[in-house]
């Protein structure tokens, strides 16, 4: 088969993560790369032996170029509803790292836009591709776990990385979608309402922690806990492929009247003793092996590529279930500023 043609938007840390794997795919062709910052575009360009003339500090210029078949969004948060319907119109595939959007106005948009191009649109949700929390998935679907009845999650990051983001996007938009998804996955049917509390600890313009309750329309319950507050000295657990100083402490438990489902992402059962700490390497979500980069990063976009040649949208990340994810993050963020259980609607929109 012709080799896909890929534009990247994003030539960040995660954004040359993608273009390494995307390299592996022996069906894909990075043909042209984009960032605002121009060192980091020239510095990726001089790293992967891209063509100056194959390089745009406009994302839109890129997305216009008539030979792309798809582009893979991977900047910052605030740009990924604007350049996703960009590219809709220009007739362009589309996988988007998360968050779709920042405002579910901008969600429902695309997904209006997508139903009349009929393009590929998939959120990069990775830990849907992640074996531990599929197998979870899998474990509802067969009725392994009966009825469920509750959700708990958490997804805790370290306070040195809040640097970056306190100014930038509220924490339910970058760290908070990850608990989210599975929780909107899991359920398997629309959230109904929504309560929530914050704490400003650090004095950014957005809170270094939240916690909510969302009741969903079958019942189920879920809580969700996140913060930025992990201290220096937390389990390094990003040390695998993509080096990042610092931890994610994550876990999620998914309740039953016949089972419950756990699985913690901070002590995977791998440690690293030295002099200078404790690692305890990540290893499902992008682990470098003997043929390059693997685990979930690797299944996220084979599978987006796969769904381009098939012509279908994606069974594992449908576009319904992001856009209702950006529904639920808005009421949260309401309900924290508010002190009031926000109500959803139906979702006809």
């Amino acid at each position: 088969m012709e080799k896909l043609r890929i534009g990247l938007i994003g030539t960040g840390r995660f954004g040359r993560l993608h273009l390494r794997v995307l390299r592996q795919l022996p069906h894909v062709d990075v043909a042209a790369i984009a960032d605002v910052y121009e060192p980091a575009l020239r510095s990726t360009a001089q790293e992967f032996g891209i063509g100056a003339e194959e390089c745009y500090l406009d994302p839109l210029e890129l997305i216009k170029r008539e030979d792309l078949d798809a582009v893979d969004i991977v900047s910052d948060e605030q740009s990924h509803g604007p350049l996703v319907i960009a590219a809709l119109q220009y007739g362009k595939h589309v996988i988007v790292e998360k968050p779709l959007s920042v405002t579910s106005e901008e969600a429902h948009a695309i997904r209006r836009l997508q139903a009349e191009t009929k393009r590929q649109v998939m959120v990069g949700n990775i830990s849907r591709f992640s074996q531990p929390y599929y197998a979870i998935k899998r474990s509802i679907d067969n009725g392994m776990l009966g009825n469920v009845a509750a959700i708990r999650s958490k997804r805790n990051f370290s306070r040195s990385w809040f640097h970056s983001f306190g100014n930038r996007v509220h924490p339910v938009y970058e760290s908070g979608v990850h608990e989210l998804d599975l929780i909107v996955w899991y359920a398997g049917c629309r959230c109904l309402r929504v309560s929530a509390f914050e704490r400003n600890m650090s004095g950014y313009v957005h809170p270094d922690l939240f916690s909510a309750v969302l009741v969903f329309e079958n019942g189920l319950v879920a809580s969700l806990d996140s913060s930025w507050m992990v201290p220096s000295l937390g389990p390094q657990n990003l040390v695998e492929t993509l080096e990042l100083d610092g931890t994610i402490d994550a876990e999620i438990e998914v309740i039953g009247d016949k089972g419950t489902a756990k699985f913690g992402l901070a002590h995977p059962g791998f440690a690293i003793w030295t002099d200078n700490g404790i690692q305890h390497p990540e290893t499902t979500l992008w682990p470098t092996g003997p043929d390059g980069i693997g685990g979930a990063i690797l299944n996220e976009l084979t599978h987006f590529i796969n769904q381009i040649v098939k012509g279908q949208s994606s069974p594992v990340m449908p576009l319904s279930d992001s856009v209702h994810v950006m529904e639920i993050a808005e009421a949260i963020v309401e309900a924290a500023r508010s002190g009031e259980t926000v109500q959803l609607g139906s979702g006809q929109q």
